[in-house]
Parts: structure tokens; C-alpha cells; sequence
């Protein structure tokens, strides 16, 4: 089992975390900057509009950009403390070594290198080319992420190649191209405004996208009705005017009973159906056996 090449304090007296808080006066130059660069946040999948303040060609500060159409300016905790990372006092800026009671102590970029390039021909010369697997993330730039698929397929030649999306925006991204040809949202937030009711199903909005609260408390003050499907009691179905805590994985349960309760009753927007979907009669015939019963007795109270 991997441990810790000395206690975790001295680790942490190390390299942190420590709090970093900007100057009470400011950063120097956040005041006469050189330009504000007007770009995204890349910590969630809302990519909020943000102007961040460029000083020598370091990042300064930031100002809200008010004209972006989503978020209008606003910004969440992470984005708000975002222009701090770069020159944060914790940044590992040179490759470290692990020495066995002493802790992590720095190397030349040439020495991490061929350690680096050695132990890969080692682990790969005895365990295959497919030993190594290669994780990117979702806010690299395309052309980063374009040359970590070359690295892994490449310079490693593994089929090992995954990003964190996986465990995230994939599911709902494929939901989307079948249900409306496109693996992103087909529509602006702003029509969340315009809701009579709102179902927030497994989105804990309120801790991962917290700028689009604000939409739905648009139309909460325009009376739409707000569900939440989620096991746990999220922020959001605090004040919900239905929280179903369903049990993990009998979501699909509960959305095939809705469909056969509103097939039943006739409820089901039939010029809709006929002219912008298609099989909804296997759709139908899919959940032809649900009872609502059946769907309750998968929720937990």
C-alpha cells in the first residue's frame, strides 16, 4: 500500500493548502491594468462570461462582464477566486522527487524527463503498451486536448485514452443527441424564466452550477412549481415544492410510470408527439406494464 514519504503536517507546512487572500488594497496593477481579457470560466459546465485584468502579463483581478447573455455578470465562489490560482503561493512551478523521509524535493525539468521516459519503457517493455491509460480534463483548451490524445495514442500507443466527462456531462450529453439531436442543451436558460414547472433530476445545481440558480428563481417569482429527483436533500429541494428522494438507479422506474400515468389519463401533447418525435409507440410500449404502485414502492421516505 502507497504511504506518505513523511507526516502529512510537514507536507502541508510545505506545499499547503494554505489560504491566500488578494491585498486588501488590491494586486498591484489591478487599477491601471494593460487590457481586460474577455474569456470563460472553466471550472463548470456553464463556461460564465468573465473579464479577467491582465497586468505584465500576469492575471490582476477580474471584472464581471454584465453583457454576457448567461450569467450576466454574475459569478460563483470558484469563479470569483479563479484569477488567484495563477500566482498562488501553493503552484508547484518545477517538477519534484519523491525522497523517502525527507518529503519532495525539486529536479531539473532534463532530470524529470528521463526518469519519466525510462520508467514508461519499464513498466511498458514488461507489462504492455496498454499499462499506461491517459485521463485529460474538460477545461483544457481543443488544442491541448488534442495533442493528449497524440501523446496516449502516439508517443504511449495505448488505447487507454478517457477524459473526466465520463463521470460527468457524457450520460447527459448522449441523453441529449437522441432526444433532441444535439449533445448539448437545445435552448437558452433564459427559458427557464418562462417555466410553469421545473424537474431538476440528479443536478445538484445550487454547488456545481451555481449561476444558474439564479433562472430558476426567475421563475419561481413567475410561479412555476420546482421538483427535484434526487436520493439526497440537495439545496435546492429544500425549497422545492416536490422532492422525490428516489432510490439510487430506479430513476428510469420513475420516469416510465410518469409516461404510462400520463398515457393513460391522456395527457400527452398528441401534435407533438405526431409531428416532431419519433417510435414514441415503443416508448409507449416500453413502460406498457409500469403502475404508479410499482414506481412508489422505489422511493424512499
Amino acid at each position: 500500500m502507497a504511504h506518505l514519504p513523511v507526516s502529512p503536517e510537514k507536507l502541508i507546512e510545505q506545499f499547503g493548502p494554505h489560504l491566500n487572500y488578494p491585498p486588501r488594497e488590491g494586486f498591484a496593477g489591478r487599477d491601471e491594468p494593460d487590457k481586460a481579457v474577455k474569456t470563460h470560466c472553466c471550472f463548470c459546465g456553464m463556461q460564465c462570461g468573465i473579464k479577467l485584468l491582465v497586468k505584465n502579463d500576469k492575471v490582476v483581478g477580474f471584472d464581471p462582464w454584465e453583457e454576457f447573455p448567461f450569467n450576466q455578470g454574475r459569478l460563483c465562489p470558484k469563479g470569483v477566486q479563479r484569477y488567484m490560482q495563477n500566482n498562488h503561493p501553493d503552484r508547484i512551478l518545477q517538477p519534484l522527487q519523491r525522497n523517502e523521509g525527507v518529503g519532495f524535493t525539486p529536479v531539473s525539468w532534463d532530470e524529470a524527463m528521463d526518469k519519466t521516459v525510462a520508467e514508461i519503457k519499464r513498466i511498458q517493455e514488461k507489462y504492455g503498451k496498454n499499462a499506461f491509460s491517459v485521463l485529460s480534463g474538460v477545461s483544457l483548451t481543443n488544442e491541448k486536448s488534442y495533442l493528449m490524445g497524440k501523446f496516449a495514442r502516439v508517443a504511449l500507443k495505448t488505447a487507454n485514452l478517457d477524459y473526466n466527462g465520463r463521470l460527468c456531462m457524457v450520460s447527459a450529453g448522449a441523453g441529449n443527441k437522441k432526444a433532441f439531436g444535439l449533445d448539448r442543451t437545445s435552448n437558452t436558460y433564459a427559458d427557464l424564466e418562462k417555466a410553469e414547472v421545473i424537474i431538476v433530476a440528479g443536478a445538484n445545481i445550487s454547488e456545481t452550477f451555481p449561476t444558474l440558480t439564479h433562472w430558476v428563481w426567475r421563475a419561481r417569482d413567475h410561479g412555476a412549481k420546482l421538483i427535484v429527483v434526487d436520493p439526497r436533500v440537495i439545496p435546492l429541494a429544500r425549497t422545492a415544492d416536490l422532492h422525490l428522494p428516489v432510490r439510487p438507479g430506479t430513476d428510469s422506474a420513475l420516469y416510465g410510470a410518469i409516461l404510462k400515468y400520463l398515457a393513460d389519463h391522456d395527457m400527452l401533447d398528441h401534435d407533438f408527439i405526431d409531428n416532431h418525435t419519433t417510435d414514441f409507440d415503443k416508448a409507449l410500449a416500453a413502460v406498457k406494464d409500469y403502475t404508479l404502485e410499482w414506481g412508489r414502492s422505489n422511493y424512499r421516505y
